[in-house]
């Protein structure tokens, strides 16, 4: 809304009939087409142009859509923004890009007056630009398996909601997990360290109409999250990987993603928007295609298409959607056959997560322990793995560096 328009601030509800509007009308929807909008009688003029400016623009078939998604706030070649309140970019005062490259483990090399910050999103932009390269995150879902995986020299990390769901909830990925669950388990993930690599969340269906999904993606954006993918499950969806999924029809997978498009737009952010079909399993080959090449033409930066039957499926998919980068989800023993990393890479894929790579490891590990315990009496850990050790991974010499650094001597002997 124009500052101009108003000469009264108006109240709480009205700015959210105006904002709420506003998302739903920039994905096309129309759901809420006959709310009145604000309206100040004092300038009529000016008030009326709040419902065109703001995201009004028809969608008939004579418009372009990634315009219309942009048409509000641009962002610049550099993804750069003007002023210190906008939030998930690369501020204007930040160095150019080649004074700050990105290392193999996605982090910003070091500078004569020390490592550079950079969002998340900005890491996973610079590393999509090596065309060459195969970007492999394997599935975390909390502080701590995100922290071992760190410790690993990962590129990036996927926080994974089939983990998230279990960890966190203790229940299956039935869409139980909610906006809140995985926006705060995302924000934790991605503010372990500055330094660390870029994260890609979980999104789901978008946890409701395109509103709900204008409200997700900027909660992701300003939790730190470098990417996200959304889906076209229904939203009583399921894991990907198990039968009996449904997918909503093309228009309105197609209202997400230009509300996700919309939405990342309006706070100027550069968080990659990833767009994800699960349409194989009941509607077949060419209508994923079709799906994802009208995702990518509404902007979507990269596109998934889930559950592949064969590897010669997939290596057609990158073929087919070329040069947009697709990415791989592999879950092992899945609905997919195993595919390596190097033929993953071979085919032409650009990211690779392994969703549940810590999930299932850990469910293995933790079961034979506890098992170990109830029947032998003991754990079996080894005896390299110490209380101080296990602290380390999760960030103690960082902690206390904090504190030394600061003249504290609380945590000089541990």
């Amino acid at each position: 809304m124009s500052p101009s328009v108003l000469t009264s601030f108006p109240s709480d509800q009205t700015l959210f009939e105006q904002f709420s509007r506003d998302d739903d009308r920039g994905a096309c929807s129309g759901a809420f087409k006959r709310v009145k909008l604000y309206h100040n009688p004092s300038s009529p003029s000016d008030a009326d142009s709040v419902g065109t400016a703001a995201g009004a623009s028809s969608c008939s078939s004579g418009d372009d859509p990634e315009a219309l998604s942009r048409q509000n706030l641009p962002v610049d070649e550099d993804r750069t923004v003007r002023s210190d309140d906008d939030v998930g970019l690369v501020t204007a005062h930040q160095a150019p890009h080649e004074e700050s490259d990105v290392s193999s483990s996605g982090t910003p090399e070091l500078l004569d007056d020390g490592y550079q910050y950079l969002p998340g999103s900005t890491k996973l932009r610079r590393l999509l630009e090596r065309s060459d390269r195969l970007i492999v995150c394997p599935g975390v879902f909390d502080g701590f398996s995100a922290r071992v995986a760190m410790s690993v020299g990962f590129e990036g990390l996927y926080m994974t909601g089939a983990g998230t769901t279990a960890s966190r909830l203790g229940m299956p990925d039935l869409a139980i997990a909610q906006l809140h669950d995985m926006r705060e388990q995302a924000e934790m993930i991605c503010n372990l360290t500055p330094y660390g690599p870029p994260v890609i969340a979980d999104m789901d269906a978008g946890y409701g109409g395109p509103i709900m999904v204008a409200k997700a993606v900027q909660q992701y954006a300003r939790a730190g999250v470098a990417g996200f993918h959304i889906e076209d499950q229904i939203l009583s969806k399921r894991c990907g990987h198990l039968k009996g999924k449904e997918v909503v029809d093309m228009n309105t997978f197609l209202m997400r993603i230009r509300a996700a498009k919309k939405a990342k737009d309006q706070i100027r952010s550069d968080i990659v928007l990833i767009a994800r079909t699960d349409a194989l399993q009941t509607r077949g080959y060419d209508e994923c295609i079709a799906r994802l090449k009208a995702a990518r033409d509404l902007g979507a930066d990269v596109g998934i298409l889930e559950g592949f039957t064969s590897k010669e499926q997939a290596r057609q998919a990158v073929k087919d959607l070329a040069p947009w980068p697709l990415l791989l989800n592999m879950i092992e023993n899945g609905a997919s056959p195993l595919i390596s990393t190097q033929e993953a890479q071979e085919m032409g894929f650009r990211i690779m997560i392994f969703s549940l790579a810590a999930l299932s490891s850990a469910y293995v590990a933790m079961k034979a322990t506890f098992e170990k315990l109830k029947y032998e009496g003991v754990t079996g850990v080894p005896q390299h793995v110490t209380p101080k050790k296990l602290f380390e991974v999760v960030g103690l010499d960082e902690m206390r560096e904090i504190d030394e650094g600061a003249g504290g001597a609380a945590f000089s002997k541990v």
